[in-house]
């Protein structure tokens, strides 16, 4: 069986949770291609490292509302990777523990009831899905009221928008271009069916992920036969990705990842 190529994106250093993350899915034989615009000093060797002005010029890389992190432009690209057909886009806070081999064209599943996230994410460069996630970042004239956020900053947006202000993606509000738009946009196209439960990528909430910091803590009673990679969100250990990650504390869940994929 071949198994899909991992791609992902990336900007600056990289720290011991890439690191497994992307050994993770070379031990379950993966290959992994990680695009960025400058070379990525601590990038394992056992991954590709390809130019990212391949899909986007550097020229459309935005933080979110200036401050450091590029969540918001991470959604532009992977949906770009996605329309390029370059493989099964995954975040470098997963953590692989099965090889993944899509049933179908789309993969994605729910965070939580209701909620589906793209942290690991398939579809297909065709499907109007994709081509609605991509024109909130492409199309020039939005609609006043943008249909997927939440009404109160529906709202909030129209009304400045209506005093000149564009409000581009990167100023809306956080995971606004990524759950948010996804979630409303497979229930417009009718394609729920098609979403994976919680445990097939997010096994642990938002809210546990500080608990593999614990010691005596780990990820092996999460896992159940349907799940094929844990996502370790990164931005439950640091300030909204904006701050370095420090290193997981000895005799946790997340230390014994470490230790697995042998990374120090």
């Amino acid at each position: 069986m071949t198994l899909p190529t991992i791609v992902s994106f990336w900007h600056g250093p990289m720290s011991w949770l890439e690191r497994i993350s992307i050994a993770s899915f070379v031990r379950h034989g993966h290959q992994v291609e990680v695009y960025s615009y400058e070379p990525i000093p601590d990038l394992p060797t056992e991954a590709v490292q390809r130019d990212a002005a391949e899909i986007l010029p550097r020229s459309k890389l935005v933080f979110y509302k200036g401050k450091g992190t590029p969540g918001v432009f991470s959604d532009y690209f992977r949906m770009s990777l996605l329309r390029h057909a370059r493989g099964v886009y995954a975040d470098l806070d997963m953590y692989c523990v099965r090889p993944i081999a899509p049933a179908s064209d789309y993969l994605m599943a729910y965070e939580r009831p209701g909620s589906v996230n793209g942290a690991v994410l398939l579809i297909p460069p065709e499907a109007p899905l994709l081509a609605d996630l991509l024109a909130i970042f492409e199309q020039s004239r939005r609609p006043l009221l943008e249909p997927h956020l939440p009404p109160i900053r529906r709202l909030e947006v129209a009304a400045r928008r209506l005093v000149g202000d564009p409000v581009r993606p990167e100023h809306m509000q956080y995971g606004a271009t990524g759950p948010m738009a996804l979630t409303y946009y497979v229930r417009h196209h009718g394609l729920g069916h098609l979403v994976l439960p919680s445990a097939s990528f997010y096994p642990i909430p938002y809210e546990g992920i500080p608990g593999l910091l614990q010691p005596g803590s780990s990820i092996d009673p999460a896992i159940r036969p349907e799940t094929m990679a844990v996502h370790i969100w990164r931005s439950q250990l640091t300030n909204r990705g904006r701050a370095g990650i420090a290193p997981p504390p000895a005799d946790s869940a997340l230390a014994e990842l470490c230790a697995r994929e042998g990374v120090s």
